[in-house]
Order: C-alpha cells, then structure tokens, then sequence
C-alpha cells in the first residue's frame, strides 16, 4: 500500500527550548533536567554509556538509571543526559533498585497529565542486597534463585528482612518522590509497570509466587505503604491471584495486558479492561473475575491466534496458530491499537508455543473501539527476530510509546531476548495510521544499544513542568514557523 506520508519537521532541543521560552515569556524560570518531546529509556544494570564492562551479573540487585535522547523523528535519536534513581533512603524516600537480567519490569510510562514518568523497582541499595541477599528471604520464595532480588519477599513476620516494591515518580526537574513503598504485593517476584492519571493514585501490576494472593493489579495511594487488590483472587477457583503485565489508563479506562500460566487451567494472553469507562477502581474490579478482555484479541481466556497471509512476524507462517504475549501497548486512535508482542508467550495451553513477536497493530471494526480487534500486520522488518525456541537473540518487543504525527505513527520501542544477558536496543519506527496492509518498506531503525552490563527497559515521552506549555509532537513546526514569523516582522518594523 502506497504511504501518504508527508515530510514533518521533527522535534529538537532547540526548537522545544524555543518553544519553552516563547510558552514561559517573561518571567524567570530554571532549566528542566527533561526536555519536552525527548525520549526517556529506564536502563537496569550498569547504566554508564560508554562503559567496556560493569559489576553487576544476572538475577543482581543494580541501580535503575533513566537515560534521555532528543531524536529526530524515528530516524535518529542523540544521548542527553542520565539520572541514576536514589541508592540511598531519604525520609520518607525509599532506594529504587532493579534486578539486572530480568525480562519483565522496569517499563516506564508518563503520567496522564504529563508531569511525571513513573517505574516500579525494589526498595534496597543495590551492594547491600548483593552482599547477603538471602537475608531478604530469596531462599524462602525461590531456593533454585537465592541470589536474585526478584525472589526477595515483601512479606512481613516471615523471618527475613523484607523488600518493599516501590512506585517512584520523576519529575520535569529530575525530582524523585519514591515514598510509596509496598509490602504484601508481587511477594517473591516483579513489580512490572505502575499508572497514574496525576500522580496521586497509583496502579500497579506484578507477579507473585505461583499460587499465592500477591499478584495482578493492585491501586495504592501516593506515599503508602499498603495497597489494594483491583483483579483480586481471579484463579485457581478464587483462592490465587494471576500475574498481570502492563497497566495504563487510556480515556479513563483501566486496561491490563496479561501472559500468564498462573493457576490450574488459567492460560491466559490477551489485554482486558479492569472497571468501566469513566470510573477507575477503588479497588476490586470486574467482581474479581480478573480483566475483561478486548473483544476479538484471541480467542476467550486462552490468548490463541491463528496467523493469516501477512499479519505475521516473518517467524511463524500462515495458518499457524500462535499464542499472543503482549507487554507495553499505544492507542494511536480508539480504533488502531499498537501492542509490543514479546514473542514468548507463557501460554502453554494447546499444542503451539509459538509466538508473534514484534509490533502488532490491531484494528476495530468500529470507530469509537466498541467493536471486535482484529490484527492487520505485524511490523518486524529490522528486528533480527528469532523463533522463542532459539539459543538467543531477540524475539519481539517489551517497552512502547508513541505519538500520531499528521497521517504517521511515530513508535518508539525497546526489544525483548531470549537470553537475560542478550543485547538491548532502542528502537524506532513509523507506520501510516490509515494503512490496513502492512506498507512496503518500514523497518526499525536501531537509535541506541544498552552499555555493556545494562538492559534497557521501558521507554516514554519526558515529563513536564507545565503541560499546558508543552507542544504535541507535529506542533512544534507550526510554533517554529510563528516565531519566524514574528521574527521577519520584527525585521520589517527595524
């Protein structure tokens, strides 16, 4: 299919700046650490670019560092700078930590109201859990792991020391307010995303131990210590809690992807909805019955999909039947649904475990969402995939976020590995927001690889400072232009 693409100026640091000091006239205000329209990417592990090698190995507590690029478009992208998240507790201020090597958190998001980015991460220093981690019960939730945070409990009275999960929030000026510190949720395993409309009530998703009643989608307030079940006891006949994946709020709704095996005859692989419309949860949603899912996304509790000519990943083929995995998602319209498919799914339902690694776009049949999903193409030319069942190497996506510029989708992603260790990327991509064919020639374009000894993670848009003084992405041709307007009249007036 033909693209209608039309040439757009992209962002840089110049024109956002310029915007910023058009927008703020007049009074005197300190530069933001982020920049308006630059990229942000949460990196695990050593996070020092340029670096030859790092202290850290698999399943290690390391620090989580977010690393800022101005880009142009998805053609390029420039290092800004970094901010390394607090190693050390302050106040009410917990440390933020990650697990170097795991394959399922530290996605980042932004806010609804844009004012701040937002990670989930394990309240510990780093060297202090590295130096005795058993002392943080990973030999009581997993012995086969007794060196890796993510096994660590949250549990209180158990006879180890405790590892809160922790939501932190980041600011336009670098400020981190990590104080929500959790205990009783993701017991022995990942935090994965947490969502918030303005930063004041928080959602967040994880995994437990296999089983138990800490995982799925839990809604705490800013600064607690305690949260409250949304998905609730939604397995294993009401006495277990399914692991869920991504959360986000789009339009007020509470959406939810999962990939999860958890529980007797509980395969599940789709994305659902948690609550109606309007109305986030307070706290148990749906009736406890987990989320509801997207009408059309695979077949009904089980995340099957069978692969039709060219929706595929170049992987698998036609006529096969796949198991969805999705992970980080964008609603570019209410009617055109982009999802970062992993490409290893848990689903072991079925005779097929194959995957649909890549970036998926699903499209409805009506043009307010209110009708049935269906996958138009998967967008996988410049990734390099390999089939779930290879030694390593990269099958699909993790991190997402995206912005529709005139008729295009500018898609920004990091990708998801076999292997813990494998090499991470930065990613970019444009797609026609009309197309219903996958178009001739998109590809990604790597715009950054991960330092030695660091994973990158999640990826979203800078926060800040003011929102209303933030251009969308595409505007910022359109303010250049008026200040070069007002600029020749200036000259005219001289």
């Amino acid at each position: 299919m033909r693209s209608t693409r039309r040439p757009v100026l992209r962002p840089t640091l110049f024109a956002l700046a310029a915007a910023a000091s058009l927008a703020g006239a007049g009074s005197a205000q300190a530069t933001p650490f982020f920049i308006p329209g630059n990229l942000v990417v949460s990196v695990e592990g050593n996070g020092v670019r340029g670096a030859v090698s790092g202290s850290y190995t698999d399943n290690q507590a390391a620090p989580l560092t977010l690393f800022q690029y101005s880009h142009s478009g998805t053609a390029s992208a420039t290092y800004v700078n970094a901010l390394v998240l607090p190693q050390t507790a302050s106040g009410n201020n917990a440390a933020v930590s990650g697990e170097y090597g795991s394959s399922s958190e530290g996605t980042l998001q932004r806010s609804g109201d844009g004012r701040y980015l937002t990670i989930m991460g394990y309240g510990v220093n780093a060297a202090a859990f590295n130096a005795n981690p058993t002392a943080y019960g990973t030999a009581v939730n997993d012995p086969t792991k007794p060196a890796a945070l993510g096994q660590s409990g949250s549990l209180s009275g158990q006879g180890y020391t405790p590892v809160a999960r922790v939501a932190a929030l980041i600011d336009a000026n670098g400020k981190v307010d990590s104080s929500t510190t959790l205990l009783g949720v993701f017991n022995g395993n990942n935090p994965r995303s947490v969502a918030s409309v303005d930063g004041s009530t928080l959602y967040l998703s994880g995994q437990g131990v296999s089983g138990d009643k800490t995982g799925g989608v839990w809604v705490a307030q800013r600064g607690a210590t305690s949260a409250t079940a949304v998905t609730g006891l939604d397995t294993s006949k009401g006495a277990a809690a399914q692991d869920t994946r991504i959360v986000e709020i789009v339009n007020k709704q509470l959406y939810v992807s999962v990939d999860s095996k958890q529980g007797s005859g509980s395969n599940r692989d789709f994305i659902g909805t948690l609550g109606s419309a309007g109305n986030l949860p307070a706290g148990l949603a749906n009736g406890g019955n987990g989320p509801a899912q997207l009408n059309g996304f695979g077949t009904s509790n089980a995340g099957k999909y069978v692969i039709t000519t060219g929706n595929g990943n170049g992987v698998n083929a036609a006529g096969q039947t796949i198991s969805l995995s999705p992970e980080q998602y964008f609603f570019a319209t209410a009617s055109v649904l982009y999802v970062a498919d992993s490409g290893i799914p848990k689903n072991s339902s079925g005779s097929s475990t194959l995957g649909d690694g890549g970036l998926q776009k699903w499209v409805n049949s009506s043009a307010d969402g209110s009708g049935a999903w269906s996958l138009a193409y998967t967008l996988s030319n410049g990734l390099n995939l390999v089939a779930n069942n290879a030694a390593g190497g990269t099958t699909g996506l993790l991190g997402l976020t995206g912005a529709v510029v005139g008729g295009q989708v500018e898609l920004f992603a990091t990708n998801y590995t076999i292997g813990d260790l494998d090499p991470t990327y930065l990613l970019g991509i444009s797609d026609d927001l009309a197309a219903l064919i996958k178009p001739a020639g998109e590809a990604f374009v790597t715009l950054d690889t991960a330092p030695a000894d660091s994973n990158f993670k999640g990826v979203a848009f800078a926060p800040a400072a003011d929102t209303s003084d933030v251009p969308e992405p595409g505007m910022v041709a359109v303010m250049l232009a008026g200040l070069a307007s007002m600029a020749a009249a200036r000259r005219r007036k001289s």
